[in-house]
């Protein structure tokens, strides 16, 4: 999604209401993208560029305990000034085509988006091949059977 800085620099600002995709994922967090919209408008005044935009979307991403792919929603507001003679911003700027790719600026938002630890589990009682997860209710409710001979050596001290 680029946008022809001439045709701003025309029109002085321009609405953008369109879906995003991508093709293949940069970062191995994300496994994909699901009902990505932009909205939003940009503006230009004296040599800078201002994006007011709302991003928002799913992004499908592996579930902290079962590592399966889940969606999480994500919902962002994006308020940047580009100073295009600034060199912060070659990545999203191209000088020699004169245009600014919205794409560029939009993934590193959601990159920054991404949950560190996210699942979408409810029940604490998770079990696996050898082990089980207990909450503090069921801890408390007996005592582990692999020390129970411990608790016949204490009974002799009385």
């Amino acid at each position: 999604m680029k946008i022809a800085l001439d045709e701003l620099n025309i029109k002085k600002s321009i609405e953008i209401n369109e879906k995003v995709s991508y093709d293949d994922s940069i970062d191995p967090r994300i496994k994909g993208l699901k009902d990505a919209y932009v909205k939003g408008n940009i503006e230009e005044r004296e040599g800078i560029i201002y994006l007011n935009l709302n991003f928002a979307g799913e992004m499908l991403i592996n579930d902290s305990i079962t590592l399966e792919v889940v969606p999480y929603h994500f919902s962002i507001y994006i308020q940047e000034n580009l100073d295009v003679l600034e060199e912060n911003y070659e990545n999203v700027y191209e000088k020699v085509q004169n245009t600014l790719d919205l794409k560029e600026l939009l993934w590193q938002n959601i990159v920054l988006e991404v949950p560190i630890s996210y699942t979408k589990c409810s029940d604490a009682h998770l079990k696996g091949n050898g082990w089980e997860l207990k909450n503090e209710e069921d801890k408390s409710a007996g005592i582990d059977p692999r020390l129970e001979k411990l608790k016949d050596l204490l009974k002799g001290d009385d």
